[in-house]
């Protein structure tokens, strides 16, 4: 009886044990394919940072050229005189225009799969998870409210600007990245608005703005270069 007793004992504490086995081996096999899948969603990560580091770039190169533009018009009538020729006004006004109201659209794709798949959690660097929260929450926020205010901007500019200083544009043939680039077709000049006061508080504002989206884009330049640094150590 005795011995039939510890020998069922010895039984159940096998199962036990193989359940208990099985279920040690299932959650190793599964932290393994979630750190696999954690390490492939940040070679991705790695890939689309710098695909928006090089929309950032190209953008900030065409608002800085906005700025450029926009002083050489403060600059021309500080006299109150049109100095400069009014197929140059078309050309630089196109420009602002076309430019001024450019929006970076970050890839957060990847992110939100880190989220969803708790693979954020995977991740040993506390400074990378906080730059990826930081990069894709605040600064994402941020930058959506700047680009609704530079579309507002632009709409004025359509409304209120545009009856005066009309230019018909059409493509260039050498297109640049993400905004398609147009040159002037035709032009019509109002040298009285174009030296009035209204039209130079719409230039001071749209130099505000955007200089503010060049600062916008310049934080997210620096957080991608932090991520893809520590995203190349993980």
């Amino acid at each position: 009886m005795v011995k039939n007793n510890l020998r069922l004992l010895v039984e159940f504490l096998v199962i036990i044990s193989g359940v208990l086995l099985s279920f040690y081996i299932d959650d190793i096999r599964e932290l393994k394919n979630k750190k696999l899948e954690k390490d492939i969603l940040i070679g991705e990560l790695v890939i689309t940072a710098k695909e928006d580091l090089k929309q950032i770039q190209n953008l900030k190169k065409d608002l800085i050229k906005v700025q450029e533009n926009i002083n050489i018009f403060l600059k021309d009538f500080q006299d109150r005189k049109k100095d400069l020729p009014d197929k140059q006004i078309a050309i630089n006004y196109l420009f602002i225009s076309e430019k001024m109201s450019v929006s970076f659209f970050p890839q957060d794709g990847i992110f939100t799969q880190l989220i969803s798949t708790g693979s954020l959690e995977l991740i040993e660097s506390s400074a990378l998870k906080n730059l990826l929260l930081r990069n894709f929450t605040h600064y994402l926020d941020r930058n959506q409210a700047n680009n609704r205010t530079l579309d507002d901007l632009y709409l004025d500019f359509v409304n209120n600007v545009e009856p005066f200083i009309t230019v018909i544009s059409k493509d260039k043939k050498d297109a640049s990245f993400i905004y398609t680039d147009r040159i002037v077709d035709s032009y019509s000049i109002d040298s009285n608005y174009y030296l009035s006061n209204k039209f130079k508080a719409y230039l001071s504002s749209a130099n505000t703005m955007v200089g503010k989206n060049i600062d916008m884009l310049n934080l997210f330049e620096k957080s991608y270069n932090q991520i893809l640094e520590l995203a190349n150590k993980a």
